[in-house]
């Protein structure tokens, strides 16, 4: 096993570029829940003690999650959107949250990942980096399938980013499983929402987790729900079609179910944010 420790994102860097065989390794809690990874066969490039990728800052109406931002420290910083809040508070146990990171969850591309539907709703991109330059990418161009990712060899993701949503948006995340407690999501929702002075939806964002080989924003349904007043939501989420999912079948939940769960966690998280702005309550 040939192991480095980078302590800048330059020294990482130089060293995928020398070999793009190396993988990357931070927080470490995907790698130990992989049966096919042996370590010791592995080339590892460890970016845990890069304290540039760990920093969560707002500048210029953006928001930057650095790559190797723990889920405990994005559940505790107040001024983040509550869905995104919500669902780093939903990750694993305590032990995981303060070790897995957030670009460890991405590049994992997991079709029941938690912090995933909240960034999809909120636009975020994903900030790549190599010794050839840096690109960004939709977040939803990211993700290709389970387990996949557009992801370079020589490439580092180094960062997250999303336009800091409006004052009036209202944001929500639901997740739903098989028992209480700490345990992965069968299916999961997340919701931004803002509504206008006569109390219509002016503007939606829903996304779907766990029903899909990756979660999926929903744009038939978001364009369904523009315009509408609260009371005809339930409605619309019933008769909505979702024909861009593709559940699985498996011993947690039927094809069925999940479709029947993803329109349960699309209207709690939808009321979530009515309720919410009802009262007043900041998104952030």
């Amino acid at each position: 096993m040939n192991y480095f420790r980078a302590h800048t994102v330059e020294e990482a860097l130089a060293t995928l570029a020398d070999d793009p065989r190396r993988r990357v390794v931070c927080g470490g809690t995907d790698a130990f829940a992989d049966l096919a990874l042996v370590p010791a066969r592995s080339e590892w490039v460890d970016i845990s003690r890069i304290d540039a990728l760990r920093r969560i800052e707002r500048c210029d109406g953006w928001v930057r999650i650095g790559a190797a931002s723990a889920w405990e420290s994005v559940a505790l910083t107040t001024w983040l959107p509550v869905a995104l809040r919500d669902a780093a508070a939903a990750v694993g146990s305590l032990q995981i949250r303060v070790q897995g990171t957030v670009g460890g969850n991405l590049c994992h591309a997991s079709p029941i990942a938690d912090g995933v539907p909240p960034l999809l709703s909120l636009d975020a991109q994903v900030e790549l980096a190599s010794v050839r330059g840096v690109r960004r990418l939709p977040l939803h161009e990211f993700l290709l399938g389970a387990r996949q990712v557009a992801l370079k060899a020589d490439e580092l993701l180094v960062a997250i980013l999303f336009p800091l949503p409006a004052d009036a948006d209202r944001t929500a995340f639901v997740k739903c499983t098989n028992r209480d407690g700490s345990a992965l999501a069968v299916v999961s929702a997340a919701v931004r929402l803002r509504m206008s002075a006569v109390n219509t939806v002016e503007d939606a964002a829903v996304a779907v987790g766990g029903a899909s080989a990756v979660a999926l924003r929903m744009p038939a349904l978001e364009a369904s729900l523009l315009a509408q007043r609260p009371e005809a939501l339930r409605d619309i989420i019933d008769g909505a079609s979702l024909a861009a999912l593709s559940p699985i079948e498996d011993c947690r939940a039927t094809a069925a179910h999940r479709t029947h769960l993803a329109r349960l966690a699309i209207m709690r998280a939808l009321t979530h944010c009515i309720e919410e702005a009802a009262h007043g309550v900041s998104a952030g």
